[in-house]
């Protein structure tokens, strides 16, 4: 595989929209809100769209809207930029165990609200936005989509609570939805933002790679924005950037075993600064 080809899927993303904190010791966030204060109402599309990150709002990063006109087909190998990435294909067929639902259904900002399992709470988001934020330092290939959906705020909350839960559960460290396989679930620290936050890890294979995945959902009244993270694990890439090395020629600097892509603080600080 030609070294640029690590460049161009390392772009590759898939994020969702969430929304804010609630910390404890298993590493959720809580923010300052009095949680007896009545959320405020659902945003609708035009509020949203208005709150979306725009060219210029985070530094470092190249800020575009996905083309979700592929809706239902896997995220191709484009150039790297929004314009030329279809959406991610959300997962077919019901997630195996049943409780590790949410945590798919983050990887797609169109599924946000509807993996409780309660038909209450389908097809309750007012509207949903996503951005694909990519840096302009050419080594880095952390690639974020940051997205903003907005339920009922009964929905909204309750979908933080099923993802809290199953990102605690032993059950969904690796689980099934439809043919993709997840594997490395596991719970981060989240950060004290919002009304809630929850964050974790997770990561499925893509083709020869492993694309790693890591996602921070913030919930604001009603409004839920989703931060996802990702890169892809490319072995042979790895390799060839330590070859280089070798021969006194610099690597492309090809993401390693070690390296799990990070949500930048910047990111969610503008983003939320917005909402």
């Amino acid at each position: 595989m030609k070294p640029s080809v690590s460049r161009v899927v390392a772009a590759v993303s898939v994020v969702v929209a969430l929304g804010a904190s609630a910390a404890c010791s298993s590493g959720d966030g809580g923010g300052d809100a009095d949680k007896g204060a009545k959320p405020p109402a659902s945003a609708g599309p035009s509020k949203l769209e208005k709150a979306a990150l725009a060219a210029g709002d985070v530094k470092g990063y190249k800020v575009e809207k996905p083309d979700e006109s592929g809706a239902g087909s896997e995220s191709g190998s484009g150039s790297g930029s929004g314009s030329e990435s279809s959406a991610a294909a959300p997962p077919v067929g019901k997630p195996s165990p049943a409780e590790c639902a949410p945590l798919a259904a983050m990887l797609d900002v169109r599924t946000v609200g509807k993996a409780q399992g309660a038909e209450s709470a389908e097809g309750k988001a007012t509207g949903h936005v996503s951005r694909i934020l990519t840096p302009t330092d050419d080594k880095d290939f952390t690639t974020t989509r940051v997205g903003l959906s907005s339920l009922a705020a009964s929905d909204a909350e309750r979908t933080m609570t099923d993802l809290r839960t199953a990102t605690r559960s032993k059950k969904c460290s690796a689980f099934r939805a439809g043919e993709q396989r997840y594997i490395g679930v596991r719970s981060l620290p989240a950060p004290h933002k919002g009304d809630e936050a929850v964050s974790y890890k997770i990561a499925h294979r893509k083709g020869e790679y492993v694309m790693r995945e890591s996602v921070t959902v913030v919930r604001t009244g009603a409004t839920l924005a989703v931060f996802d993270a990702s890169n892809l694990y490319d072995p042979e890439g790895v390799q060839r950037d330590r070859d280089a090395e070798k021969d006194g020629t610099g690597g492309i600097g090809t993401p390693t075993a070690d390296q799990d892509p990070k949500v930048a603080p910047d990111i969610v600080d503008v983003q939320l600064g917005k909402v």
